[in-house]
């Protein structure tokens, strides 16, 4: 990015959201790091877990959101999205208990997310780590090492065809607080390995907040790697590899999603987000068929108005296991409206158009689908580890990948 474009986000960098994001979050000092208060029982190598899980979060049935929680087989965290609208929108905060009891840990047990992906500017997608964020203290003890997205800077180097209401501004301000809250409780004084001129780290007189690492989510490339198309990222043998970021003639902020596709052995997730019509033909020029095709595939925008027919043909849906991020309001909608098409998405897959006639033909329980809003359980008081019991923690585990 040319200096005087930098020079210009940084003086936005209150209105516009966002830029490309690669952070490594390391302790300057460690003595206002987290404490590890306690942790799970240690393992020795040969009774290490060798499993990798996939969960498909969900602290209620109604609540618009995509949360994923992937454990690798020596229980490191990834974490994809985890974001939430609606009925959870203003609750505190789910995905520390839920992690803690994935874990096996009591409440308050330090924890780490190596990874946090997230694949677009829409609260349903970010709006938990905002939340976690902007609340965060030394006592919630835990900790983020690293955060992977690439937000267009909205109004500045890209606008969506929806409108300013569709840039979700005021939500990502949150998050933005809430990272300058992070980073300065856990002492992060640096940006480790980054190639970067030394007037990029000067704050800016505008700029209010009181730590300042090249304006955290308005940042330029920050380190040597970009989160770019073609970017493997590895974490304990469960890579990620980019497919696509967003481009100038993305045409709203859902087609902005960043594609992951994750491998682990001979097993594969396709991660699409919110991807849009113009996304999936992007993918589909630029890769083969077969790069596509995956074991898995997250269902796009919750499955219902997001990538189209020619997509899922194209990249075989209708013979994958499908993960459909989607509230029971959304996945019931039969003979579509308001602009939610639901019942069209399953009958590209050669699937009953009519929500009901999954239950009739026992689909649910012998197919390929797994919906977040018709899980059999859920957590009570998804706040409290308690509440995510062994019963949830399987009804909502949608994948475990054995390593050998």
């Amino acid at each position: 990015m040319k200096k005087s474009l930098c020079r210009k986000l940084l003086a936005l960098a209150l209105l516009a959201c966002t830029g490309t994001m690669l952070f490594s979050c390391k302790s300057g000092d460690p003595g206002i790091t987290p404490e590890r208060t306690s942790a799970a029982p240690e393992s020795s190598p040969e009774n290490l877990p060798k499993n990798v899980e996939v969960y498909q979060l969900a602290p209620d049935p109604n609540s618009l959101m995509m949360s994923y929680v992937i454990v690798t087989p020596n229980r490191k965290v990834i974490v994809i999205d985890g974001g939430i609208d609606g009925q959870g929108m203003y609750a505190p905060p789910y995905l520390p208990s839920a992690i803690r009891a994935i874990l096996g840990l009591g409440a308050g047990d330090y924890f780490e997310v190596e990874a946090w992906f997230l694949s677009h500017g829409h609260w349903d997608h970010f709006y938990e780590l905002a939340k976690m964020l902007s609340s965060y203290k030394k006592a919630d003890n835990y900790k983020i090492n690293n955060f992977y997205f690439d937000f267009p800077d909205y109004g500045v180097e890209w606008s969506s065809k929806g409108g300013d209401g569709d840039h979700n501004v005021k939500e990502l301000n949150v998050m933005k607080k809430g990272l300058d809250r992070y980073y300065g409780a856990v002492g992060f004084t640096g940006i480790k390995g980054a190639d970067i001129a030394a007037e990029m780290f000067e704050k800016p007189a505008d700029y209010d907040g009181e730590y300042y690492y090249y304006d955290l989510i308005n940042a330029a490339v920050i380190n040597k790697e970009s989160v770019k198309e073609g970017l493997t990222i590895d974490v304990d043998g469960v890579s990620f590899k980019v497919m696509c970021t967003w481009s100038k003639s993305s045409n709203n902020v859902n087609s902005t999603s960043v594609v992951f596709r994750m491998t682990y052995r001979e097993h594969s997730i396709l991660f699409l987000g919110d991807a849009w019509i113009d996304t999936g033909n992007a993918l589909l020029r630029n890769y083969e068929d077969d790069e596509l095709r995956s074991e898995y595939v997250q269902m796009s925008h919750h499955g219902q108005s997001g990538t189209d027919e020619k997509f899922y043909k194209r990249i075989g849906a209708a013979e994958s296991k499908r993960l459909w991020p989607a509230p029971v309001w959304v996945w019931e909608v039969y003979k579509a409206s308001n602009g939610i098409k639901t019942d069209d998405t399953r009958g590209w897959l050669g699937l009953p158009e009519n929500y009901a006639d999954f239950a009739k033909q026992g689909l649910l329980e012998t197919g390929n689908d797994f919906v977040a809003g018709l899980y059999k359980a859920y957590p009570v008081t998804p706040e409290l580890v308690d509440s995510w019991t062994t019963e949830v923690l399987d009804a909502q585990r949608v994948a475990v990948f054995e390593a050998e």
